[in-house]
């Protein structure tokens, strides 16, 4: 539901420290010194030659985040693009050969430094724009050759000779195509004739396309520039557009225009694109590099230069758009292309328009025959089914109107209006009640209108505001499309939401029109004239409405682009008009454009400040939350978050503004049709909110109307066609979603309704009780949790209400339910999850029925107690222990047995370790029975607080941080244990600290062994975090106690293998752990008698014997490893460790004989290939144990 977080903000912290590591980063990429004299005091910085690829890959990720905010860039662009410029303009003076000749053995991971600058300065380009990074570069006349000789050289490295040693390089790429095109560009505006720059003739491989014939007075500098030109502007990549901006900037020069350049290359581009050779297979990119270039050429030209082009070029495009050639079905089945014949047509009809304008003479009905055209074919593509085309005609549509007189302006803007009426249905709705009357407005229906084309219209009028076209007359037709706009809404089949292009369009438009027009202008607008579908004062001026709107739509809309358009228009227009919104000041600073970009922020916080300013913006804020995009929402989160708000909301203008929410929300309930799930549970949810407030202290004044309205809700109870059984059943209705909400209703009610010194009036009658325990049962047929826990608390309200025969008869059924999932065990596909949930719930109001309290006790002690039982039903009981019985002050040793074996479920299946999920809930119990005072006994209190250490150092951090918290209370209550330190989140809980606190337990026999089995797991199967985490704590432990307590504590771990030696879950990691101790050397000084190491290497022999886990013999290697440095034993391990170098396993030789080989430094180990059949080994093995049983211990 949320989007993630400000990313603009972290990006502005951000940005000193990566721009100051890219600065200092580049001098060293771009240069390396050159020693003088031997002396390296005052060194010479000569270019490099090549850089690594992944400096230069690093350098681009520290340019990346800037597209987020490019302006943090321009106060460095000078320092970063300078030193760049500089070394590519270098580069051109060096021969090909230096150019791509590099190490073989470094082809793989470098490129040449001219390339790598490329790199960057793309990145820069796509960034920043390649308008403002052009700016930086070189423009000497000179340049202009050297660039056209190495983007010829450099594009054909197979003419260059290997040198010994040396590999050439593959050619060019594209983005060095990229920047000596745009920088060619760059220097084709110098103010000299080209005749008078270079001199080389252009190259003969680079031949003219075909229909072109060049003046032979064209210098050679220009036809070469031309030639390359026109050899990228048929590219699929990126250097398509560097080239289509040189080939602009060239014809428009005057000498080429002189020389009949810029006529030549029009006719043959229109000749191009008229071509009927052209073939489908061929690509579109030739035919799209070309209309870019007609249309950048017409719009930059002069008017009488282009004057005489206009019309076959307009009849060009007139022949693409009608003729149903291959060809031309061709350009205008890409919308890339279709995009450029849109622009090419905005440029035609505005250099037409001026040509129009000009006194002089002119070509007759060029205006009538192209304007009229062009606007019919505009609106036709303001309906296209790819955006980029839409946008195109949106902005051509208004540029031209702009040019246009303004009858005809008008005209356009008429036309756009029309065409937003088309195929909308007007529907009868009501809007109030009354006991003889009933109020009836016609309300839009856009569900039969293109989403599509509606954002293109919008999107046109956004233009046309921007630029300030439409007169003071249409602002109203204009401002009323924008407010229907604005909260236009249409959803697929699937559910997924097609109208957020057309409000963002709206937002647009709003804040152009709060830009672009006068206070006076916009006040003097009747607000009738708007035509809103709301009850609103109609003495409201329109700035005010359309802040209203702008309001709602920053507070509710689903979109995080739509909330912050929204905002922004509202800055506008409170900035640009002041004092004539209400509060202005103070509601810019609450809807703020950061603070409503989480929409659960904007819903629970910004919404309920926003009432808080002013009555007139609470009445906004309800109408925005009860709304589609609300409690209408698509995502159920969103429609939770808002039934949260509208319980806040209720309370703030008290008693009258709880009433009117109430009637709302009734109405729109009894308004719902059957298919409208997302409104039932959201309106449900918010009926539930808000009754949930009516004891709150501002509504003591109102508790007779208040009683009146909430007894209403029980009345839907009865109206079986508002909560019929198949809403609750039928699977394409989304029950559980209703059953949330249905439940979430009863709780409320039931709870205000047995609150006897307020509300004593709104008792339900027996009916509407029997109904609403039907659907509760109907709802337990549903698994989700939240679904559960709503029921649950319905139930416990509920249940009270009924009669006593009644409430026994359900609580029989839900056992007996129970008694058969226990029956069936595995067996049952039944989930009995919500019955465990209600009867947990209900076990308190049962107290005066001591027989049924004690058969509900037992059918949830009994399921838990059953081994074939399903996991979720496990977490289920221990919840509602936690939840029902323990609150009760209901703990007895059956559940103490029971709590205590749930904190040893490690259960595992193809989902991992699902037993973590009773664990968790398992300690949730201990700690709900500490806090109760249910843990008095000693022998009760310390079985269950060293099974919560014990999971307090076990390596799930969720785990470990809940038994933390768990333990930290009990052991505040333990006289001889005590935890100073404290932890307040999960990452606190995986630090050294935190394990040598718990280590210090260890003094404390009861709590040793449960504590130890625990921290092996951290140390010995953890995360590498984790591991490190307690194995240095473990250390910093044993350097700090006597000889004897690390003996002892050795005994701990020795004793986890004894008792748990097939518990490969335990035994693995303690392998691990006593590997690493050994390798630390902490117990290689102990007193000779202290540690019995043969009962050491015979219990390690012991755990893998014959075992076919390879971790687990892999681990028993590394303490062998280790207690070969015991002299005692160091044959007896040695032979073993030789007799492992014919395990079936290959991995297992291979590690045996890297271990054999650091502990006896042997030649005769470390030449032999151990990953061959270990038939083949067997005399090598028996050598290799003669050896070891002849040589004394300490030369083996």
């Amino acid at each position: 539901m949320d989007a993630p977080d400000e990313k603009d903000v972290a990006l502005q912290r951000a940005s000193p420290d990566l721009l100051d590591q890219f600065k200092s980063s580049l001098p060293r990429f771009l240069w390396h010194p050159v020693p003088t004299n031997g002396e390296l005091s005052e060194p010479k910085l000569r270019p490099r030659n090549i850089v690594r690829t992944s400096t230069t890959l690093d350098l681009i990720k520290l340019l990346e985040p800037f597209q987020e905010w490019p302006q943090l860039l321009d106060p460095e662009l000078s320092a970063m693009l300078t030193p760049l410029v500089e070394t590519f303009a270098a580069s051109l003076f060096l021969p090909p050969l230096k150019y791509y000749a590099c190490p073989t053995r470094l082809v793989s991971s470098t490129i040449p430094l001219p390339r790598a600058v490329c790199k960057l300065l793309y990145t820069l380009c796509k960034i920043r724009g390649p308008k403002v990074i052009s700016r930086f570069f070189v423009n000497e006349p000179m340049y202009l050759e050297l660039m056209l000789n190495a983007l010829h050289a450099r594009s054909r490295p197979r003419l260059l000779k290997h040198t010994s040693g040396l590999q050439s390089r593959s050619k060019i790429t594209w983005e060095e195509n990229y920047i000596i095109l745009l920088w060619l560009s760059h220097l084709s505006l110098t103010p000299f004739d080209l005749s008078s720059v270079g001199s080389l003739p252009p190259m003969e491989d680079d031949a003219l396309p075909i229909y072109l014939m060049l003046n032979a007075d064209i210098p050679p500098t220009a036809q070469r520039l031309l030639r390359v030109g026109l050899k990228y502007v048929i590219s699929a990549a990126k250097e398509r557009e560097a080239a289509v901006n040189l080939l602009v900037r060239l014809v428009l020069r005057p000498d080429m225009i002189q020389a009949g350049l810029l006529g030549t290359l029009v006719k043959w581009s229109i000749a191009s694109l008229q071509d009927e050779s052209f073939s489908p297979s061929q690509p579109i990119y030739s035919r799209i590099g070309i209309l870019s270039f007609l249309a950048n050429t017409v719009n930059l030209a002069d008017v009488l230069i282009i004057a005489p082009l206009l019309m076959p070029i307009f009849h060009c495009m007139q022949q693409i758009n009608t003729v149903a050639a291959p060809s031309q079905k061709l350009i205008l089945s890409s919308a890339i292309a279709r995009k450029a014949v849109v622009k090419v047509l905005r440029s035609v009809s505005v250099k037409a328009l001026q040509l129009n304008a000009m006194p002089s003479p002119k070509p007759s009905g060029v205006v009538d025959i192209v304007i009229e055209e062009v606007i019919q074919r505009l609106l036709s593509w303001l309906a296209d089914k790819d955006t980029p085309v839409r946008f195109a005609a949106s902005k051509a549509l208004s540029v031209i109107t702009l040019n246009l007189p303004s009858s005809m302006a008008s005209e356009v803007v008429e036309a756009i209006a029309a065409a937003l009426e088309e195929n909308v249905l007007w529907t009868e709705v009501e809007t109030s009640k009354t006991h003889t009357t009933r109020h009836i407005a016609k309300q839009r229906d856009l569900s039969a209108v293109d989403a599509l084309e509606w954002q293109g219209l919008i999107l046109t009028l956004s233009h046309l505001l921007f630029r300030r076209c439409p007169s003071l007359e249409q602002l109203p037709i204009v401002l009323n499309a924008l407010i229907v706009a604005l909260n236009f809404e249409q959803r697929t089949s699937f559910g997924s939401s097609t109208g957020t292009s057309v409000r963002d369009a709206a937002c647009f438009g709003i804040w152009s029109l709060a830009r672009r027009y006068s206070t006076d202008h916009l006040l003097a607008m009747d607000i009738s004239a708007t035509k809103r579908e709301s009850r609103d004062d109609v003495s409201m001026s329109v700035l005010q409405a359309v802040a209203d709107e702008l309001v709602a739509a920053s507070i509710a809309d689903p979109s995080g682009n739509i909330r912050r358009g929204a905002s922004a228009a509202l800055q506008e227009l409170i900035g640009r008009h002041p004092d004539t919104i209400m509060h202005g000041i103070d509601l810019v600073q609450v809807v703020d454009y950061h603070a409503i970009a989480l929409r659960s922020k904007a819903l629970k916080e910004v919404a309920i400040t926003a009432a808080e300013v002013d009555k007139h913006y609470w009445h906004v804020s309800l109408k925005a939350l009860l709304s589609w995009r609300a409690i209408g929402a698509t995502d159920p989160e969103s429609r939770r978050c808002t039934s949260q708000a509208l319980g806040h909301l209720s309370i703030i203008q008290g008693g009258p503004g709880f009433i009117l929410m109430m009637g709302r929300i009734l109405d729109d309930l009894k308004r719902l049709e059957g298919r409208q799930v997302e409104n039932r549970h959201g309106l449900l949810l918010a009926a539930g909110a808000v009754i949930f407030e009516a004891l709150h202290p501002s509504l003591a004044d109102s508790t007779t109307e208040v009683s009146s309205i909430v007894s209403e809700f029980w009345k839907i109870f009865d109206l079986t066609s508002l909560l019929e059984d198949k809403y609750f059943l039928s699977s394409l209705l989304r029950p559980f979603l209703t059953a949330e909400g249905c439940s979430s209703l009863i709780s409320s009610l039931a709870m205000i309704s047995s609150n006897g010194l307020y509300f004593s009036t709104i008792q339900p009658s027996s009916t509407t009780i029997a109904r609403c325990a039907h659907l509760i049962d109907l709802s337990l047929l549903h698994t989700q949790g939240i679904v559960i826990s709503n029921t649950s608390e319905a139930a416990k309200w509920l249940f009270p209400m009924m009669d006593e025969e009644h409430r026994a008869i359900i609580a029989l059924e839900w056992i007996a339910k129970l008694s058969k999932k226990k029956l069936l065990s595995t067996q049952s596909p039944e989930n009995v999850c919500g019955q465990i949930a209600l009867l947990g719930s209900i076990y308190q109001t049962c107290n005066h029925v001591p027989d049924l309290q004690e058969k509900i006790l037992d059918s949830i002690l009994g399921l838990l107690e059953d081994k074939g039982i399903d996991i979720d039903s496990k977490v289920s009981c221990l919840d509602s222990l936690s939840k029902g019985f323990i609150p009760s002050k209901v703990f007895n040793a059956r559940m103490e047995t029971d709590v205590l074996n749930c904190l040893q479920d490690y259960t595992v299946d193809q989902r991992g370790d699902i037993g973590s999920l009773v664990r968790f809930e398992a300690i949730v119990a201990v700690h709900t029975a500490h806090i109760y005072g249910m843990l008095d006994a000693a022998t009760q209190r310390q079985a269950l607080v060293a099974g919560v250490c014990r999971l307090a150092t076990e390596k799930l951090d969720k785990i470990r941080f809940r038994a933390w918290q768990c333990l930290k209370d009990i052991c505040h209550n333990i006289d001889d244990i005590e935890l100073p330190l404290t932890f307040s989140d999960v990452g606190q809980v995986s630090s050294v600290a935190y394990y040598a606190q718990l280590l210090s337990l260890s003094s404390i026999k009861w709590l040793r062994q449960p504590l130890f089995e625990g921290i092996v797991t951290s140390a010995g199967a953890g995360s590498e975090t984790i591991l490190l985490a307690s194995r240095a704590a473990i250390v910093d432990t044993l350097e700090g106690i006597p000889l004897g307590e690390r003996v002892t504590l050795w005994d701990c771990f020795l004793r986890i293998i004894h008792t748990k030696i097939r518990n490969e879950r335990l035994v693995v990691p303690v392998l691990e752990v006593l590997g690493f101790l050994l390798a630390t050397g902490l117990y290689g000084n102990t007193v000779p008698g202290l540690l019995d190491w043969h009962k050491v290497f015979v219990l390690v022999q012991r755990c893998h014997f014959k075992s076919g886990n390879l971790h687990k013999v892999k681990a028993a290697i590394d303490v062998y490893v280790g207690l070969s440095r015991c002299l005692v034993i160091r044959k007896e391990v040695l032979l073993k460790l030789s007799n492992m170098l014919l395990h079936p396993s290959a991995s297992v030789r291979n590690k045996t004989a890297e271990s054999l080989i650091v502990v006896m430094r042997s030649s005769g180990v470390d030449l032999t290939d151990w990953s061959r059949p270990a038939s083949e080994l067997k005399a090598k093995v028996r050598q290799l144990q003669t050896t070891i049983r002849s040589g004394p211990e300490r030369q083996l």
